[in-house]
């Protein structure tokens, strides 16, 4: 088959993540794959280290623009009708909306969009969240079938009108991976999120400044995103700059796991995250906010931590619970590792996807 993905931002985020793994993996399968991008990136640069065509749409990106929304679904649909792909994957709102409505225009046969979490559900004014929603109900109207990341993904829309037939859930999956040897042996906290609000890392940080007045500890943050300055500012004004580390976009940031003792995730929305898999592959014992699809991965108490969002206290007491405790990390990250392999693997995503492709 002739397969195309398409994802607005070319970043290293999960929705890039997800579709990298597919591409690759569609690939060896000896399929004819293609990948349309928002921009250059980390992303762009990993397809073609693994020789996979990539389409770069430069005026693709988050913010809105009549003039390049109009130019970037032009360019969609003319690739489509020239390219003529069997299944055209679709990634990310924006991709989502302009490529699912130039896969119709096209005749596309088989269009399939990944929703990766909604936007509606962020902290947004209720103007905006009509609006999202609005879209986002196009969206799954233009496909033929929307992939919902998790069971909550799915309920935050199945009652919307003529489209509740058009909906599945398939869990993001994951595959082992390799971890660094840890040279560090400070107790250290860490987190590899996306640097946005939504990620609620600035709640991690509240936390963290009452957690270091009784525990010496490092704070790892990897990754970037539009708030890392603002979050440096804020550690800079509560005094703990010299106990947080912001590394940054670090390729395979995962290896790094190995250097945690504790992982923390308090976002504030979240679908199936990436970055909540990784760490409980890696063996470790998780906090984590009770938001989108994290409640089906961590069984609080059991496999995980789970805390309300927006609370710091709560941050900060089960740091403090688990940093004295270490058969407790121990046995969480086991419990969370176990349930991992078992119910999240990537071959079992595969699978799945795969049946919609050839439906």
């Amino acid at each position: 088959m002739k397969i195309f993905y398409g994802i607005t931002k070319s970043n290293f985020g999960g929705a890039q993540r997800y579709v990298f793994e597919l591409a690759t993996e569609t690939k060896k399968m000896g399929h004819d794959v293609v990948v349309l991008s928002g921009g250059q990136g980390a992303l762009v640069e990993n397809l073609t280290r693994e020789k996979i065509k990539v389409i770069t749409l430069n005026e693709l990106e988050r913010d809105i623009s009549i003039a390049k929304e109009f130019s970037s679904f032009s360019r969609i649909l003319k690739v489509l009708r020239e390219e003529r792909p069997d299944v055209f994957h679709i990634n990310s709102s924006k991709m989502g909306g302009l490529g699912g409505l130039a896969g119709r225009l096209s005749g596309t046969r088989k269009i399939i969009f990944t929703t990766h979490g909604w936007a509606f559900n962020e902290p947004r004014p209720c103007y905006e969240k009509v609006i999202i929603k609005l879209f986002a109900w196009l969206t799954i109207l233009f496909s033929h079938k929307t992939i919902c990341v998790s069971e909550k993904t799915r309920r935050d829309v199945e009652g919307w009108p003529f489209i509740k037939n058009k909906l599945i859930v398939i869990n993001n999956g994951i595959r082992e991976f390799n971890l660094a040897p840890r040279t560090d042996n400070s107790f250290t906290v860490g987190t590899t999120s996306e640097l946005h609000r939504v990620k609620g890392l600035d709640i991690l940080l509240l936390a963290w400044n009452k957690f270091v007045k009784k525990h010496k500890a490092v704070l790892m943050i990897f990754n970037e995103g539009g708030e890392r300055k603002n979050l440096q500012n804020m550690a800079t004004n509560l005094g703990i700059s010299d106990s947080v580390v912001f590394k940054g976009f670090v390729d395979n940031a995962r290896s790094s796991l190995s250097g945690f003792d504790i992982f923390c995730m308090p976002s504030r929305s979240e679908a199936m995250p990436y970055a909540l898999l990784e760490a409980g592959l890696a063996g470790l014992p998780v906090i984590a906010t009770n938001v989108g699809g994290i409640p089906e991965i961590i069984e609080s108490g059991i496999s995980g931590i789970l805390i309300p969002t927006e609370d710091s206290e709560a941050l900060f007491s089960s740091l403090i619970l688990l940093s004295e405790d270490a058969e407790l990390r121990k046995r969480l990250g086991i419990n969370l590792k176990h349930s991992i392999q078992e119910n999240f693997s990537f071959e079992k995503m595969v699978k799945q996807t795969f049946q919609l492709y050839l439906k």
